[in-house]
């Protein structure tokens, strides 16, 4: 299971090493609507195709901002399989 940081900026993740800090992602003047930690899982789906699901959770201590679980997942996931 890989571990990472995202932020939601604008209906937009951006995903990034878990070594850097939330608050150096979001730009002056961005305003962040969500942020915490993110895990992506490995699964089969109905047809028996390999897919890839992301669980957000957690918070930012840098921005004072908590993980809305999973309706940051789904925006993640959409983002991941959709490009």
């Amino acid at each position: 299971m890989f571990r990472a940081k995202y932020v939601i900026i604008n209906g937009s993740a951006i995903v990034f090493f878990e070594g850097i800090n939330h608050s150096d992602m979001v730009g002056f003047n961005e305003k962040c609507e969500s942020a915490g930690f993110v895990s992506f899982r490995h699964y089969l789906d109905e047809d028996d195709c390999d897919s890839v699901k992301a669980v957000c959770y957690g918070k930012s201590i840098s921005l004072g901002i908590e993980s809305r679980g999973d309706e940051d997942s789904e925006i993640l996931t959409r983002q991941l399989c959709r490009g």
